[in-house]
């Protein structure tokens, strides 16, 4: 009986593109050379050294300043800073009803004018004079309507102005107006903000 011989079986394929892959997704080998530092967190971007020493101080101070705003931001104003910022007409001290381009004009068009509500203190005697004088009540009536009257027209002016210079305006003729007369009527020490121009100055 012949026996029949077998031919011996091809050994098998290996992929190499497999192999490599897993290779390269595996812990290196000890073999493998380690990558460096600077390649495995990434290039820096240039940092220019100064040229000078006017260079250097001016560096310096731009520090130095954004320091000083980053700890400004971060730390509250006291009572007397939050005053001094407030009178000074900082914008960032100022609460909303003084807020905004069309406040700060009428804030200086009140302050280099002279108004009928300059004189709106001396009715609160009249009106308390009015309490006795029946007489005296008429005089406050038609001061107020005076009053009234000048609002809304030094109101329109802020208005057009501000329609003027920045494209917008806040507020109506009237709420301008009031605006405008509840500062007037303040002793020019008194006022908050400080006034900003002296009275004549053109705006």
């Amino acid at each position: 009986m012949k026996l029949s011989r077998r031919e011996p079986s091809a050994a098998p394929e290996i992929d190499t593109d497999s192999a490599a892959e897993a290779s390269d997704s595996g812990p290196p080998r000890k073999g493998r050379p380690t990558p460096k530092r600077r390649d495995s967190q990434g290039k820096r971007g240039p940092v220019s050294a100064p040229r000078s020493r006017k260079e250097a101080l001016a560096r310096q101070k731009q520090l130095a300043r954004e320091q000083k705003t980053a700890r400004a931001a971060a730390t509250p104003r006291t009572v007397g800073e939050q005053r001094a910022a407030l009178k000074r007409g900082d914008p960032s001290a100022l609460p909303r009803r003084d807020q905004g381009n069309t406040r700060k004009l009428a804030r200086d068009y009140v302050d280099s004018h002279r108004m009928l509500s300059n004189y709106l203190l001396v009715l609160f005697p009249i009106m308390i004079l009015g309490i006795v004088v029946p007489a005296a009540q008429l005089v406050v009536l038609v001061a107020f309507l005076g009053l009234l009257v000048e609002w809304y027209i030094v109101g329109r002016r802020i208005r057009a102005l501000a329609l003027e210079r920045f494209g917008e305006a806040q507020g109506g003729n009237l709420s301008i107006g009031f605006y405008a007369g509840s500062r007037a009527y303040l002793i020019r020490r008194w006022r908050l903000p400080a006034p900003q121009v002296e009275r004549g100055d053109p705006i």
